[in-house]
């Protein structure tokens, strides 16, 4: 479950970034205070490379950038964005009209480079979260990180 591997303090509503990259290292900063082998650069240049593979944005305003770290963790590192104005991602479809999707809702993952499992099992569970509109929506229209915690919790069931 996504509610076990963060708290509040990885929770940021109100985002403050308008680009993209700026983003990725907002949401960075609470995984390298939380997780202090997590590597500013490193785990930088690891988003952006993942990024320009293939677009993160996944669904219609949602992104879950994430990348691979060499660096052992514990578990996954996960920190959740909320932007009220939207931040531009690239489209994942290249022959969709919209070339830039306006992402609300971000999760920035870091995951050990040899625990596939727990890969997909972290991605599938948001998967699960993201595909719920009225998750959404409580979400981006929330108030404060614990009452982005409460909604993932309750949604989780």
């Amino acid at each position: 479950m996504i509610s076990d591997l963060l708290t509040c303090k990885e929770i940021k509503i109100n985002l403050e970034s308008t680009e993209k990259e700026e983003c990725f290292a907002e949401l960075l900063e609470p995984l390298v205070a939380k997780f202090s082998q997590l590597n500013r650069t490193e785990a930088m240049n690891a988003l952006i490379a993942r990024e320009e593979l293939k677009s993160t944005a996944i669904i219609p305003g949602v992104a879950i950038p994430h990348a691979v770290t060499g660096r052992k963790l514990g578990s996954p590192a996960i920190s959740i964005g909320v932007s009220k104005k939207g931040i531009e991602f690239d489209s994942v479809d290249s022959s969709c009209k919209d070339k830039n999707p306006v992402v609300k809702l971000i999760f920035e993952i870091f995951f050990e480079e040899d625990d596939a499992v727990k890969h997909l099992q972290v991605l599938r569970d948001i998967l699960q979260l993201v595909n719920n509109q009225d998750f959404l929506n409580e979400v981006v229209n929330a108030q404060s990180s614990q009452e982005v915690y409460d909604i993932i919790k309750f949604f989780e069931g």
